[in-house]
């Protein structure tokens, strides 16, 4: 699966069942933004539109679970480096270390690209 470093993050949201809103509310900005401000400027680093600082990264890490390490290595493939994708579930994006990069037990693959989580879900 090849995703940018804004639709991973999108892809992860998604998967914690979280809404931009439930996001956005709890992170602060400075300057103060409204929650629909918030809300857009979610939407335009999901979409890659802005460059995301490492507050941000951990402010939204603090909100839904991701990799930082999938997210570093798709970051540096945008950026023209050569380097392997990182293997992501077509579902949730979870990686090979699971959802937070970290190992997590009864963690592994339906199939080369279906997390165990997400093909029970189905």
């Amino acid at each position: 699966m090849t995703l940018t470093p804004g639709a991973y993050l999108k892809c992860r949201r998604t998967a914690s069942g979280k809404s931009h809103e439930d996001v956005v509310d709890v992170i602060e900005t400075d300057p103060a933004l409204s929650q629909a401000e918030r809300v857009e400027w979610l939407k335009m680093i999901e979409a890659d539109l802005v460059a995301v600082r490492w507050s941000t990264i951990v402010a939204l890490r603090q909100q839904f679970p991701f990799d930082l390490a999938v997210l570093e290595r798709l970051s540096l493939i945008q950026d023209g480096y050569d380097l392997p994708l990182p293997r992501l579930c077509r579902i949730c994006a979870s990686s090979d270390t699971g959802p937070l990069g970290i190992a997590v037990p009864a963690w592994g693959w339906d199939a080369p690209d279906l997390c165990i989580s997400c093909a029970s879900a189905t």
